[in-house]
């Protein structure tokens, strides 16, 4: 079983399409919904952890792409400059998954993206505004 977290992007057209359903029914995903934004008229954009084997999550996210609903991995979608970055710890504390911590020996800024929930948080926090979410 691994995990892989990804953001879908709904048109108006597909918005009321039961795609978690589908994906659990279907395919025997475990879905965990971290986030969502939707608007009928306008679309939306959905932040899924799916849970299962590689062939599974592949063969869901196919599908969803099949029926025109975008997929974008979340790492395309949380921005770190590392190169802005002064790696002053401000973003640690707010964090609340840990996503964001100094190594220990270098004493630089490492962003585990396997945790992130895209909650922006890191954003504000930062007074250089070397982060960045686009969710």
């Amino acid at each position: 079983m691994i995990k892989k977290k990804v953001i879908l992007n709904f048109s108006p057209e597909n918005v009321e399409r039961p795609v978690t359903y589908q994906l659990i029914k279907k395919y025997d995903l475990w879905v965990n919904i971290l986030q969502a934004k939707f608007e009928p008229k306008l679309g939306g954009k959905l932040l899924l952890e799916l849970k299962g084997s590689e062939n599974q999550i592949e063969e869901g996210l196919s599908f969803v792409r099949q029926i025109g609903v975008g997929v974008m991995l979340l790492e395309q979608e949380v921005l770190w400059d590392e190169k802005k970055c002064i790696d002053c710890g401000a973003c640690i504390s707010i964090c609340p998954t840990g996503v964001l911590s100094l190594d220990q020996v270098t004493y630089k800024l490492k962003f585990d993206y396997e945790k992130c929930i895209v909650c922006g948080n890191c954003v504000e926090a930062c007074p250089l505004q070397a982060i960045k979410v686009t969710f």
